[in-house]
């Protein structure tokens, strides 16, 4: 035990390292979170990191089942549905975000500073979420740094346990008391109505994951969770890197395929979403997002569990993966996502169903618009792009793979995206090449405990251990 307890202080440091640059008031010698007496100042920016490192190892694999990324490294990669363990990401939330989490809320709570309160209960749900839609049923009523064998929560309990620590922090940041965030909130700082839309906007986003379950109570519940929730980009929940603090996708991705040292690259799936093959119209940001290899001029990614055929490159030249780029975990485009849907079930009741509200394909033509405005797309390739006719197909003709396909785009490497993708049952995905035989023919639905926690707690994780194939339980009725 000593010796985990070890490599988890060498792995804080380290984190507080990169991190050290971002304020002036964190020394790259001293790590703060491991003093008995952390301030809540000095524990929030170091767990909005690790908040920012979950996203991160999440949508690393996440993305490759989705088919945004697809693996350089021959045909036993991820994206042929190989099982992945996401250790980093398992010890990223026990280790660093839970307990960091858990110590703000107590020090706000004992020393009357709601607003710290507020915003970790946010992050913890956010945390929550991660990592139930990653393995299912986690530990969490028990998981502290003082339980190495804590029970785990089953998903259903997780996904009431969001939504009542949303429900909380909304009260929490609605009180004007006590000593408020400044520079120490590196995401919004200290601006409590942001944190407000942010809780409002995550409300949506799970309520939306239990829409399979039942899409009448899932719309209305979004629904009415949008109407308080992110009002433009400004109000993006982003986590900024630069030259000094860089972000994984740069320095861990771009700049190891830069020297060879390749890992993944764009997958055909999302490419031929851009390229014009799929949708019949290039789509403007498809050079921003995408970066050709040197001598090529067409665009085309690789193929799913082929490991070949991508004239593309994840480099450090496009949009989400250069020096100053962010981790970006929410935005104002997956909220317009999020209530087209939420407005195109309620008005449908059957995911089959074509044609819509009026309301809900305003929504669905503002995801397109917000995320090309975001990344910097001229007006009026925007409104050549939305002009398009298999884009502006009318409020009569809208259907659920419409907003999918818009709302896939405008979530690059946002590894929720793929609780979407598994939702509903892949969308029109192809199965990868070389698939896994274990999966014998079906779609991965789930990572898997690490190995280090099959070891560690394993009459807990085995208890819950499930095949990759089978569906977790927001996607049953």
């Amino acid at each position: 035990m000593k010796k985990i307890h070890y490599l988890y202080t060498l792995l804080v440091a380290l984190g507080m390292t990169l991190l050290s640059g971002c304020q002036s008031f964190l020394d790259i010698n001293v790590d703060p979170t491991l003093k008995a007496d952390a301030t809540v100042q000095e524990l929030l920016p170091t767990a909005q990191f690790y908040t920012s490192e979950a996203s991160y190892q999440q949508a690393y694999v996440a993305c490759q089942y989705a088919q945004q990324l697809g693996s350089n490294l021959g045909t036993n990669g991820t994206d042929a549905y190989y099982e992945a363990e996401n250790a980093s990401g398992w010890s990223n939330l026990y280790l660093y975000v839970i307990p960091q989490l858990n110590t703000i809320i107590q020090k706000g709570q004992s020393s009357d500073i709601p607003i710290y309160v507020g915003i970790a209960k946010v992050l913890l749900a956010y945390n929550l979420g991660i990592a139930t839609t990653n393995w299912e049923n986690i530990p969490y009523t028990q998981a502290d740094q003082r339980n190495f064998s804590p029970a785990y929560d089953n998903q259903q309990a997780i996904y009431t346990t969001i939504q009542k620590l949303l429900d909380e922090s909304i009260i929490e940041l609605a009180k004007n008391s006590g000593t408020k965030p400044t520079t120490d909130d590196l995401i919004y700082g200290g601006d409590a109505s942001k944190w407000t839309r942010l809780a409002y906007s995550l409300k949506a986003r799970y309520a939306m994951h239990l829409s399979g379950q039942n899409a009448q109570t899932a719309a209305q519940t979004a629904l009415t969770a949008l109407q308080n929730a992110m009002k433009s980009n400004a109000d993006d929940f982003q986590f900024a890197y630069n030259s000094k603090n860089l972000s994984p996708w740069y320095s861990r991705v771009a700049l190891a395929n830069s020297t060879s040292n390749l890992s993944v690259t764009y997958g055909s799936t999302f490419v031929d979403l851009m390229n014009g093959k799929v949708q019949n119209v290039v789509d403007p940001r498809l050079p921003i997002v995408v970066t050709l290899k040197t001598g090529q001029t067409t665009y085309s990614g690789v193929a799913p569990g082929s490991g070949a055929g991508s004239t593309v490159d994840f480099n450090i030249r496009a949009w989400h993966s250069n020096i100053n780029s962010p981790i970006v975990m929410m935005t104002y485009a997956e909220v317009k996502a999020i209530e087209a849907e939420a407005r195109f079930l309620a008005a449908n009741g059957s995911i089959s169903s074509t044609g819509s509200t009026a309301d809900a394909y305003n929504a669905y033509l503002e995801i397109a618009r917000a995320n090309m405005q975001k990344l910097g797309i001229s007006a009026a390739n925007i409104t050549t792009y939305l002009a398009a006719e298999s884009v502006n197909v009318g409020a009569s003709k809208l259907t659920l793979l419409h907003i999918m396909r818009e709302k896939y785009k405008a979530m690059f490497l946002i590894g929720d995206i793929w609780t979407d993708v598994r939702k509903y049952n892949y969308l029109d995905f192809p199965m990868p090449l070389n698939i896994n035989p274990d999966l014998a023919g079906r779609r991965i639905q789930r990572m898997k405990y690490p190995s280090s926690e099959l070891t560690r707690n394993a009459k807990n994780a085995e208890a819950n251990l499930k095949q990759p194939s089978v569906g977790m339980w927001i996607y049953t009725k």
